[in-house]
């Protein structure tokens, strides 16, 4: 195999493959970059058996083959290359890749492109498409929510469903859960609940900011995997297997306190505040409404204590009540909206924070419980 191609080219195809390079692999084959060169292509893909990833980019070819090269190596070293342009030419028979960009020549042995697992695209159920930036805002808006943790597998994915034209995107941990909910605007077969990896919902967002926003993305669903083709670049995943709990169940029925605030206001308070907060047990500030409007205060008796007082638009009775303040950020910073709704019952009840004058986000809470 003989190529040559733009580094920059080159660079990019790396991080995006890289993704799926496997970190610690009883396989050494997983650590490796599959590239193949024919025509005027080369690809690259990269598969850990939970994320498999292919990429195209032109290039000049000479001689084509196939090879695989070690990873964490060859990216490194195309990145500190100075030269706008990289050759690349494979040794048969002392297996070895020679790289030259300039006045710079490395050599990497290589391995046998046989033995890389191919990614392939399964069998799949379903196929359809949605655009760049609802499937961006679907992620952005949701998969902060998951657990990270591995005891709880279903926990540590979203939740994706297709019902009456309508894509919805669920997260939770138990303790919180983020439900949003957007039209398609066009007539799309229904797809059953799967749950999807945060992990890998996080590295298709990073990938996407490169993408039109109006772009499409097509999403081909099987009974395992779940695959995501746009631009140059297919990517796979395995589903998380088990049954998504009944969210719709966690949402409050009704609430005797609303209240409306301004969401920039919060998020600065709270940052605020926080810088104690993170000195507790349970990162727990808290929080009481009032006619006045809300006191935001933290005590740490290591440290020492924060108090805030913003205004607010507060309808019923007051309510005293605290929370995980992580978990009053996170959702804070994803709001679109300049005011959000905050519905309360009593000081040991979840709440219902929404984005003002609109109802396709719904995030639910669980309070903390304080002596």
């Amino acid at each position: 195999m003989n190529f040559t191609c733009a580094r920059k080219d080159l660079v990019e195809a790396f991080n995006v493959v890289s993704k799926a390079i496997a970190a610690k692999a009883q396989m050494p084959i997983l650590t490796g970059i599959y590239m193949k060169a024919e025509g005027s292509t080369l690809e690259l893909q990269a598969n850990n058996f939970e994320l498999g990833i292919i990429t195209k980019i032109p290039v000049n070819t000479e001689v084509p083959g196939e090879i695989v090269v070690n990873g964490k190596y060859i990216q490194e070293i195309i990145k500190k290359l100075s030269g706008d342009t990289v050759s690349i030419n494979h040794d048969e028979e002392q297996h070895i890749v020679n790289i030259k960009s300039e006045t710079a020549n490395f050599k990497l042995l290589s391995m046998s492109a046989e033995d890389f697992p191919k990614v392939k695209s399964p069998e799949t159920f379903s196929t359809f498409g949605l655009r760049v930036s609802t499937l961006k805002n679907l992620i952005r808006k949701t998969a902060y929510a998951c657990a990270n943790d591995e005891v709880r597998p279903i926990f540590s994915g979203c939740c994706l469903e297709i019902a009456d034209n309508f894509v919805s995107m669920v997260a939770t941990n138990t303790h919180r859960i983020a439900i949003m909910k957007e039209p398609l605007g066009e007539q799309i077969e229904n797809v059953p609940p799967i749950v999807i990896p945060s992990k890998t919902l996080w590295e298709l967002f990073r990938m996407l900011d490169n993408s039109d926003l109006s772009n499409k993305v097509t999403i081909e669903c099987s009974r395992k995997n779940i695959c995501f083709t746009f631009d140059n670049i297919f990517m796979t995943s395995r589903l998380i297997d088990g049954q998504f709990p009944p969210y719709d169940k966690v949402i409050p029925k009704e609430s005797t306190t609303i209240v409306t605030i301004n969401v920039e206001e919060m998020l600065d308070a709270v940052d605020r505040v926080a810088l104690i907060s993170k000195e507790t047990e349970y990162n727990t500030i808290r929080f009481i409404f009032t006619q006045d409007g809300i006191n935001i205060s933290s005590d740490s008796p290591d440290v020492g204590r924060a108090e805030e007082q913003i205004s607010a638009k507060v309808e019923g009775p007051d309510v005293d009540i605290s929370f995980n303040v992580k978990y009053i950020v996170d959702v804070l910073k994803v709001v679109d909206t300049e005011e959000c709704i905050i519905k309360l019952t009593k000081s040991l009840s979840p709440i219902d924070l929404r984005e003002k004058d609109r109802d396709d986000f719904i995030y639910v809470v669980t309070p903390v419980r304080t002596n």
